[in-house]
């Protein structure tokens, strides 16, 4: 005679009340944004002060083989897919350096750490590129912000938000607008700042922002 597996709910209401507690505030955070939570936001999803009353539960968890946990990588909580339940596959989403969010900076494109997200959220080709600067502070794009980038350049809008190269050379983070008079308006979301007006042939336009990804530093 075999024994039916058991259920996720039964799985989960086998815990003690504290580690499932901290199970399900997981599982709600990487439902509702794709990606898993930092211990700081555990530790607020769960009303904790110390993290490591997380640590501890999360170590837990890990042992009673409900999820793997990577205590020296940031966010690199993944619950096994028995507990989870299948989802849509996860991809590898290269960090390519820092964008400005400010006056054109050299473009810097090595690739210095990578974004693990649910395929769903984004095309395979896409990237990230890390915010510096205050022009998009109006749009919620602050300093340290991660951008993630769809290369496909066919897609872009009269105001979306782009990753754009002037004169082959410096790379910004703007509003595109094309103007009426031919040109093109890269346009800061602040106030205090100048929008910049470029001629078409000076630049290349290397994706659009499809989502905005705020990290704990």
């Amino acid at each position: 005679m075999t024994m039916d597996s058991p259920t996720t709910a039964t799985m989960i209401d086998a815990l003690p009340a504290k580690q499932r507690q901290v199970l399900e505030a997981i599982m709600a955070f990487i439902t509702d944004n794709g990606y898993p939570p930092s211990i700081q936001q555990l530790c607020q999803a769960c009303g904790v002060s110390s993290t490591s009353t997380i640590h501890y539960h999360l170590t837990a968890l890990k042992k009673k083989g409900y999820l793997h946990w990577n205590e020296s990588e940031r966010r690199a909580i993944t619950v096994n897919e028995s507990v989870m339940g299948p989802r849509g596959g996860h991809g590898q989403v290269p960090i390519c350096g820092s964008i400005a969010a400010g006056q054109p900076v050299q473009a810097y494109t090595d690739i210095e750490d990578t974004l693990n997200l649910a395929e769903d959220l984004c095309p395979k080709t896409s990237y990230a590129l890390r915010v510096r600067g205050d022009s998009m502070i109006e749009d919620h794009i602050m300093e340290g912000d991660l951008v993630l980038v769809n290369p496909d350049v066919t897609t872009i809008r009269q105001g979306d938000v782009v990753v754009a190269v002037v004169d082959n050379e410096t790379t910004t983070l703007k509003r595109y607008y094309k103007e009426a008079s031919g040109l093109i308006r890269l346009q800061p979301a602040n106030a205090d700042m100048d929008p910049i007006y470029v001629q078409p042939e000076q630049l290349v336009l290397q994706g659009r922002v499809e989502a905005l990804i705020r990290q704990d530093m």
